[in-house]
């Protein structure tokens, strides 16, 4: 028969039992520790179980380093809510303020308006209050419109100045279209600035040397007069001297006496200072008296038109023959 175990001894016997069966699972997991097909090494000689916890090392890292970003991402997302609610709980407020608004707004308008009884005003008084408002609203006006008066200066002052040119007959058809079509580019340039302060300038400039050349033209042409032409026309006049050799040309009359017939004297004198210098003229009343003064070379040439022209030739005294020196036309009545 065999003895009995005590109590101490089974107590032993476990604990080595305990002790290997530890130690066999440990040998178990061991070998029952598999790896990835990517990560399997072959042909790998192992001397030291160092070298096996060295490596495995970095891979541990890794995956700590995959963990922060993680929870990096996680924090981010939850910041990110707590910003769209601070968004939305703002846009809420907005939106029941402005509901608000709304509510109060319409009880105001349900409400019955107080109208202030108006204060009666004296007849003077709103005849003085009506004449200050229609000057002012007329200021004003003109004020908002000051461009458009611009435009219309500088296009009639234009249209007075080709009809000029066109009725002094000085000026070919082409020299005409050539100056009206510098003016009106200008024109253009300023019309489309005169909103501008620099526009109104440059139009005021356009327009002054517009009303020089117009005042220009009436000076020497009497254009304006000439419209009329029931009762003014452009005629004809020469400027007649003894036929010698002495008298070639109009240039042989400068700074010598000129006699005219005083009827048109004006206009005579200024188209004919256009061409000559330094000219004295003068002026007689009668006819016969300008004739015989011709004759008696009082004055180095004669201004008449066609009739008293034709009656020169006629009129032939010692056999002194008379030419026709310069042709031109001035206004004068009919």
């Amino acid at each position: 028969m065999a003895k009995k175990k005590s109590k101490t001894q089974k107590y032993k016997h476990n604990q080595k039992r305990k002790q290997q069966k530890i130690i066999k699972q440990k040998e178990v997991t061991k070998e029952k520790q598999l790896v990835a097909k990517d990560q399997v090494k072959y042909n790998v000689v192992l001397n030291n179980e160092k070298d096996i916890i060295k490596k495995d090392i970095p891979k541990l890292k890794k995956e700590k380093k995959k963990i922060n970003i993680y929870q990096k991402i996680q924090k981010e997302f939850n910041n990110f809510k707590k910003q769209l609610n601070k968004v939305k709980e703002y846009l809420n407020s907005k939106i029941d303020n402005f509901k608000k608004r709304i509510k109060i707004k319409k009880k105001r308008e349900k409400e019955p308006k107080i109208v202030l009884p108006k204060l009666k005003k004296t007849e003077k008084n709103k005849k003085e209050n009506l004449k200050q408002n229609k000057f002012i609203r007329f200021l004003i006006c003109i004020k908002n419109n000051i461009h458009i008066l611009f435009n219309s200066i500088i296009i009639t002052t234009f249209i007075i100045m080709i009809i000029g040119l066109i009725r002094i007959k000085m000026y070919e058809a082409s020299t005409i279209i050539y100056i009206s079509c510098i003016v009106l580019f200008l024109m253009t340039v300023a019309i489309s600035y005169n909103k501008y302060i620099s526009g109104k300038i440059f139009t005021t400039i356009i327009v002054i040397g517009m009303i020089l050349a117009i005042y220009k033209m009436q000076y020497t042409y009497d254009f304006i007069r000439n419209l009329n032409s029931s009762e003014y026309e452009y005629k004809t006049y020469y400027v007649v001297t003894f036929d010698n050799g002495l008298n070639r040309s109009i240039y042989n009359i400068n700074n010598k006496k000129v006699g005219l017939f005083k009827e048109n004297c004006t206009n005579i004198e200024r188209k004919l200072n256009t061409k000559l210098n330094k000219v004295k003229y003068l002026e007689y009343e009668d006819l016969n008296k300008l004739f015989d003064d011709f004759y008696d070379q009082e004055f180095r040439a004669l201004i008449v038109n066609e009739n008293q022209y034709k009656f020169l030739e006629n009129k032939i005294v010692n056999n002194r023959q008379v030419k026709i020196l310069y042709e031109f036309e001035a206004n004068a009545k009919k």
